[in-house]
Formats: structure tokens, C-alpha cells, sequence
């Protein structure tokens, strides 16, 4: 029940979105979970490590400074590791999910805000945003650790899921 649950949950999150399922050969041990996680991921870790980066010319506050600079170099590994979980799969570099509003995704729009604010207001902005996305990570790589079929993108979200936690601890002090 809880697979199907959390299955519902990733298919939910995702409806709507076009995923491209590779052809069979050496990267047959992924199946559609496993494919609608990484092109969701990916492009999810891009854009929240892209708003994390702004905090040391934008942030008003040290606390919000330093827990987006603790998430920095973590989420640059991660990245790292996904992107190469992608090029397993035989899945593009194309952000399918471009233009699309998903809970915890930071958008081109937030960006473009972020990189135009400082302040108290940028804090405010950068530390919602960056909770909504590890909050979500963490639901996200629930799902792939329960329903996808490929045991290293299995192992890889249940990283994602930790780190994603060790941030929502660092933004819980962050003002």
C-alpha cells in the first residue's frame, strides 16, 4: 500500500510531464520512476543550487549567508551524481519540465527575483524557497527509493533524501 502510495505521489507530482524512457540496451535497468525522478531532480538541484549561490551578494542576514553556504557544495556533488545517473539512463540534457510550476522547483522567475533583491526580503525569499525544496526532495526521493527499479538511482536519492534533510536542519536557524 505505502508503494503505491508513494508511487501516486511521484506520478501526481509529475502529471502532466513529459518523460522520455530510454531504449533498451545498457541502461535497461531503469524504469519510468527511476526516468521521471532524475529529469525532475536535475533540473530541481540546478536551480536551487543557482539560488543558493546568490546569498553571499544578497543576504542580509550572516545566519542566511552561512546555511546557503553549507548547502553549496553538497548539492554541487549531488549534482554531479545526477547528472551522470542521467547520462546512465540515456536520458537528454533537456529540461523537460522547463516552464512547468511544481512544488519545490525554483523557477527562472524566482531566480530573476533573487538576483534583483537584497535584504531582508531576498532572505525571506531564498529560505522559503530553498525549504520548499528540500521538503520536496525528500517526498520525491521517498517515491524513487520505494517504487524505482534501478539500485544505484535507489541509492542516490536515499543520499538526496539525507542531504536534503541536513539542509532543512541548516535553514531551520537561518533568519
Amino acid at each position: 500500500m505505502r508503494r503505491l502510495f508513494l508511487g501516486a505521489v511521484v506520478a501526481l507530482t509529475m502529471g502532466g510531464c513529459a518523460t522520455t524512457v530510454p531504449a533498451p540496451g545498457p541502461a535497461s535497468s531503469f524504469d519510468p520512476t527511476d526516468i521521471a525522478w532524475l529529469q525532475l531532480v536535475v533540473p530541481m538541484t540546478e536551480n536551487a543550487l543557482a539560488a543558493a549561490r546568490l546569498a553571499p551578494d544578497h543576504a542580509a542576514s550572516a545566519s542566511v549567508r552561512a546555511a546557503a553556504g553549507s548547502i553549496v557544495a553538497p548539492s554541487e556533488r549531488l549534482l554531479v551524481r545526477l547528472k551522470a545517473a542521467r547520462d546512465r539512463a540515456g536520458l537528454p540534457a533537456t529540461e523537460v519540465h522547463s516552464g512547468h510550476r511544481m512544488p519545490g522547483m525554483v523557477t527562472p522567475a524566482d531566480l530573476v527575483a533573487l538576483r534583483t533583491g537584497d535584504g531582508p526580503e531576498f532572505d525571506r525569499r531564498l529560505v522559503a524557497l530553498l525549504r520548499a525544496h528540500a521538503a520536496q526532495l525528500v517526498v520525491l526521493a521517498g517515491g524513487e527509493q520505494t517504487s524505482g527499479a534501478d539500485a544505484e538511482t535507489r541509492g542516490l536519492a536515499r543520499e538526496a533524501a539525507a542531504e536534503a534533510t541536513r539542509q532543512q536542519q541548516a535553514l531551520a536557524t537561518a533568519a
